[in-house]
């Protein structure tokens, strides 16, 4: 597969103080979204071991965030690169802005890419002083979280998710949740479902599950944040990382 310029992938993960939080699986995705980019061939285990670099030299028995991104370098090879940063504030719910969304990338649907719009949206809500910024697509379709895939829980106690083909990431929480809880379907949500919704969630795995209780300063539920359905999902993430 040729490779594709000025493009690159990454896998972020929670260093717990003692070990990567669902390192293997962030592992095996910076190695499966890389091959799909055809940047190249990454060692999931060689990847596995320097996100636990990152974290035991970084931070030791703290907790942070390791980040190891794949790209090709000048000479077209590819080159790991890894980042760290402190785990930052962590407030009980989440306040969010809505934001534009460009589509999913047709050589690598459901990859973690590096992607100016992403990064747009994260600057917004930072500047909105909000944690979260929405994706929504040219027909108003919720895709994702510029940090987090969503979980909405409607009315009757149904679990929707934004399909993955609207552009999505595939992230490992969304993925570890749904294997608990199949019942979590693909749908496509509006800004009148997200509005109507019982409970809003963020899920990743750095954060877990986060209840997303404002949308551009209206409240989404009617009960204190987070809910029971937040906190289902959240303790399911903690006992699989």
């Amino acid at each position: 597969m040729a490779r594709v310029a000025e493009v690159s992938c990454y896998t972020t993960a929670r260093w717990s103080g003692l070990r990567v939080a669902l390192g293997r699986r962030a592992a095996e995705r910076l190695a499966r979204d890389a091959a799909a980019l055809g940047l190249g061939a990454v060692d999931p285990e060689r990847a596995l071991a320097e996100l636990v670099r990152l974290g035991s030299y970084r931070f030791g028995t703290a907790q942070g965030i390791v980040r190891l991104e794949a790209r090709c370098d000048e000479r077209g090879a590819l080159a790991l690169s890894g980042t760290t940063r402190a785990f930052g504030p962590e407030p009980r719910a989440w306040s969010a802005i809505a934001a534009a969304h460009t589509g999913p990338h047709a050589q690598a649907p459901g990859a973690k890419l590096t992607r100016p719009d992403v990064e747009a949206a994260r600057e917004a809500a930072q500047a909105a002083h909000a944690d979260e910024a929405l994706l929504f697509d040219a027909k108003g379709r919720l895709v994702e979280g510029a940090r987090a895939n969503v979980i909405l829980v409607r009315e009757d106690g149904a679990l929707l998710t934004p399909a993955l083909a609207l552009g999505g990431v595939r992230g490992l929480a969304l993925a570890v949740l749904r294997e608990t809880l199949p019942e979590i379907a693909e749908a496509e949500l509006t800004r009148d479902d997200l509005a109507r919704a019982s409970e809003l969630i963020a899920v990743n795995s750095v954060r877990g599950a986060k209840a997303i209780a404002r949308l551009d300063g209206s409240a989404i539920g009617s009960s204190p944040a987070p809910g029971p359905v937040c906190e289902r999902l959240a303790a399911i993430l903690r006992a699989a990382a």
